[in-house]
Formats: C-alpha cells, structure tokens, sequence
C-alpha cells in the first residue's frame, strides 16, 4: 500500500467518525454513589448511571482494561484500600452496555461491550476506574472509540494506552520504566509529573503538530511532507532511562510540564 492510500484510508477513517457523531464524548458521570461488589465475570450491564462497585486489587499486579466505544477514566487515588468502578450509561437509547471482569494469573481484565441496537446520536457511555495508590508491573487500556484519560497518583512500571478514535490525556503519571501512548485518529496531552526521573522521549505524528513544552537534551527534530518527529531526553540522557512514546496518525500532540 503506497503512501497516498494510506493517507486517503486515514482521511476517509476520521470522516465518517465525525459523519457518525461519535466524537462527542462529553462526561455524564453522576455523583451519587451505589456500592456494590462485581466477582469475576460479572454481567453488570444493568447497572444504572453513576453505579459503584469494588473490586480487591491486593493480589493484582497488572490491569487490562478494553472498551469497544465509552469514555475511559482511570484515577489513581490515595485515599481508597480497593479499586472502584463507576460505570455511567450517559443519555443514549441505542446501546446496551455490558461490563464483565475476569482475574487470571495477577491480572485484572476489565471489558467493556456495547451492542448498539439503532443508530446513537447520544453521549457515550463512560467507565470511571479508581484505583489505589499501590506498585502495578503494567497498565494497558484499550479504546476504540471515545477519549481516554488516565490522571493523578498512579504506580506503575509500564504504561501502554491505545485509541482508534479519540482524544488521550494522560496527567501526572508515566511508566517507571516505559511509558507507550498510540492513536490513530485524534490529539495526545501528556502532562509530566512533578520530577520526573530521566526520561527518554519520542514523539511521532503522520498528519498533525508537535507542541513540547519541556525542556529536552539532544534534541533532534523530522519533518517529511506532513509527518513529524521529536526526540530528546528529560534530564541527563542516560542508556537505562525509562522511555516514553507518544505516537499519532491523524492528530496534534502537547508534550508538557
């Protein structure tokens, strides 16, 4: 496939999410609570907006979490001993949200399925993870469709966050020893912790800008045709640092303190 393809399949991908109205993902999250415990493999898809549940994270060194389209947030908090779960259906009449969890081998595997009945014009459902401030070895999330946020007082060796469609924003939380953030349709803001341990950064988009904000050693910069590359180290360049890559096809990237 030649360059020009690629570029017409990218192009093609982000109009029809925009023609679908899905892009709109405004947080309907509600404030009261409901407790509630979720086993594994719990169905809890009629679980009504702004339901909590807890989940024992003790013997949990890994979190897996997928989602087929919602917003996706995930907190790290202080103040709890377990991980909550706040599941919010948002406004829309056209899914049948369903949230099953699984734990196999020290990883928590949290999934969450929409089965769109009609065509949904309403805000996507939104899952709100609190999790404990405790040492993880790895946090994956995964979304199709629908922004991801991951924020605050998270311990974690290695972060990996995906998208298809939808903007990502991490804040004051990267990987220990890597850090990989990867979308293909929609903008990236990572936002460094308060003094961050040597770091090597590497930042790429196919169709988009890079806006950095840090101060970086080495720095080299790429421009070909449209694409963009910004590599560099926070810190003293090192060969043992922790490495963070922030990669977009179609989509800008704010790289800031």
């Amino acid at each position: 496939m030649n360059n020009n393809m690629k570029l017409a399949m990218i192009l093609l991908a982000a109009a029809s999410i925009g023609l679908a109205g899905c892009t709109k993902v405004t947080s309907t999250s509600s404030l009261f609570q409901q407790n509630s415990s979720i086993s594994t493999n719990t169905n809890v898809s009629n679980a009504v907006k702004g339901d909590i549940s807890q989940i024992d994270v003790t013997n949990i060194l890994s979190l897996k979490i997928q989602s087929n389209a919602a917003i996706v947030t995930v907190i790290g908090d202080k103040q709890i001993n377990q991980a909550e779960l706040e599941l919010s259906k948002g406004n829309s009449h056209g899914m049948d949200t369903n949230v099953t969890t699984s734990t196999q081998d020290g990883t928590l595997q949290i999934i969450l399925e929409n089965k769109q009945k009609i065509i949904n014009t309403g805000p996507l459902p939104s899952l709100t993870i609190r999790l404990p401030y405790k040492e993880f070895k790895s946090l994956e999330i995964e979304n199709k469709m629908g922004n991801i946020s991951v924020e605050s007082e998270l311990w974690v060796q290695h972060l990996n966050v995906s998208s298809s469609a939808g903007d990502i924003t991490v804040t004051d939380v990267i990987g220990m020893e890597s850090s990989n953030i990867s979308n293909n349709v929609g903008n990236v803001e990572f936002a460094l912790p308060d003094q961050p341990a040597p770091l090597n950064v590497n930042l790429s988009t196919t169709i988009g800008k890079i806006y950095n904000q840090v101060a970086l050693e080495k720095t080299t910069n790429t421009t070909k045709v449209v694409s963009k590359e910004l590599h560099g180290y926070v810190g003293k360049a090192q060969s043992e640092s922790a490495t963070l890559n922030i990669s977009t096809q179609v989509g800008d990237i704010l790289f800031k303190n």
